[in-house]
């Protein structure tokens, strides 16, 4: 599946959206980066350009991202 857009993944770091049906690595990815995004709301950039290497990187991510 395609990679969801920059602006969708901003707000799913942002979101409290259930990641239940996420892999594991995705899942412990996300909450690490919604925990980093709260505490300094500045790092969304760079936190969604770290998620989309991620998902990049590793092809499950992008399924997982573009059904959760």
């Amino acid at each position: 599946m395609p990679l969801p857009s920059a602006s969708a993944l901003r707000t799913l770091i942002q979101s409290d959206r259930n990641l239940d049906s996420a892999k594991l690595a995705t899942r412990i990815l996300l909450g690490r980066l919604r925990v980093e995004v709260r505490n300094n709301p500045a790092l969304i950039d760079a936190k969604v350009a770290e998620l989309i290497e991620f998902a990049r990187t590793n092809a499950y991510a992008a399924d997982d991202l573009a059904t959760i």
